[in-house]
């Protein structure tokens, strides 16, 4: 185990994660789900302090036996520990399509 080693497998899952996040409100899986993660209160893209957050509190969604990612099943607004401290929200979009294009000569 490097430098090589922690880049590889610390440092770039978390970069991508939250870059991610930031900028796409999602990550692949929830992009291939048609879900984004947002802003609990206003409904915007999750801040850069946010996806930190719900980076690390992943770790704490998974302890003990994956309770924290449970939770959904009984939070009336579908929160798993992690979007609870990260404030922080999954949601499915309405109106995410592909606009219409048009070709003029």
């Amino acid at each position: 185990m490097g430098v090589a080693d922690f880049i590889i497998s610390i440092v770039f899952p978390f970069v991508a994660t939250v870059a991610f996040w930031v900028y796409k409100s999602a990550t692949p899986g929830k992009i291939a789900l048609n879900l984004c993660a947002v802003d609990a209160e206003t409904g915007a893209k999750p801040t850069l302090q946010q996806a930190v957050i719900r980076y690390f509190a992943y770790i704490l969604s998974t302890l003990p036996l994956f309770v924290g990612y449970l939770w959904v099943i009984w939070d009336p607004k579908k929160q798993a520990f992690h979007d609870k401290l990260a404030k922080t929200l999954v949601v499915r979009p309405q109106e995410r399509r592909v606009n219409e294009v048009s070709f003029t000569r």
